[in-house]
């Protein structure tokens, strides 16, 4: 399978939305989960908008989507990504995950 992408590309990671949090701030807040590499679980808190898909407070939860994100390295077919929009910490680190490479897909411009 290959993928075009190369590193400080932004791509979208599949994830499953899990619950639809709250309606403020709007666009509204969902759960996302997905699993690194590793199978390791990741949880992800953020605004709608940072996620794939037309989510709606009334979608059929857990659904699919996708997270939004940077490769920051490639090593064979893993890819290390970063979220640009979801930091924390004390210096705002981003949050860096290690995922297969052929599991990403280029950010699609729906407008």
């Amino acid at each position: 399978m290959g993928t075009n992408l190369g590193e400080g590309d932004g791509c979208e990671l599949p994830a499953t939305a899990v619950c639809w949090l709250t309606d403020d701030p709007f666009p509204g807040i969902i759960l996302v989960e997905f699993a690194d590499v590793y199978d390791r679980p990741h949880q992800l808190v953020g605004k709608t908008a940072y996620f794939g898909g037309e989510l709606q407070p009334n979608s059929p939860y857990p659904c699919p989507t996708s997270i939004q994100c940077t490769i920051e390295e490639i090593a064979d077919d893993v890819a290390t990504v970063s979220t640009w929009w979801l930091e924390g910490g004390p210096n705002s680190t981003r949050f860096v995950f290690d995922v297969w490479l052929d599991t990403l897909t280029p950010i699609t411009d729906d407008t």
